[in-house]
């Protein structure tokens, strides 16, 4: 009897749970159909664009931010990008986020222009 309690009670929670649709998505910031934070280019060369940083701010964040932050967020990002030149010949210590372990120049292309836009992004985040 107690089985059959539990197996009632299981289908019961299941058929009471909202189908994927009926979930309000406005407030989940792991919501699938969200836009990337940024998108690196796998074939660019050269420095970072904007285009690369084009920082589609989560939700979390968003709501924290004024807009006089979120001015400073973006130029502080387009500074840290310009100074920082060409990810092939970066010296990682010249980034403040970067690790200065001798891996840098072992990494891709990409990997080295995914890991400078993190610690641009990162370090845009805590000036502003």
């Amino acid at each position: 009897m107690r089985v059959i309690g539990l197996l009632f009670g299981m289908a019961f929670m299941v058929g009471c749970a909202p189908a994927p649709n009926d979930v309000d998505k406005t407030d989940n910031p792991a919501r699938p159909d969200a836009a990337p934070f940024y998108q690196i280019d796998r074939n660019a060369r050269g420095p970072l664009t904007m285009e690369e940083l084009k920082v589609s701010i989560p939700h979390e964040l968003d709501i924290l931010y004024t807009d006089e932050m979120r001015t400073c967020f973006l130029a502080t990002i387009e500074d840290l990008a310009a100074s920082a030149g060409d990810p092939e010949t970066l010296e990682p210590s010249s980034v403040r986020l970067l690790a200065d372990d001798g891996s840098w120049p072992s990494q891709s292309r990409f990997n080295k222009r995914n890991l400078l836009a993190q610690a641009i992004i990162s370090e845009a985040a805590v000036v502003c």
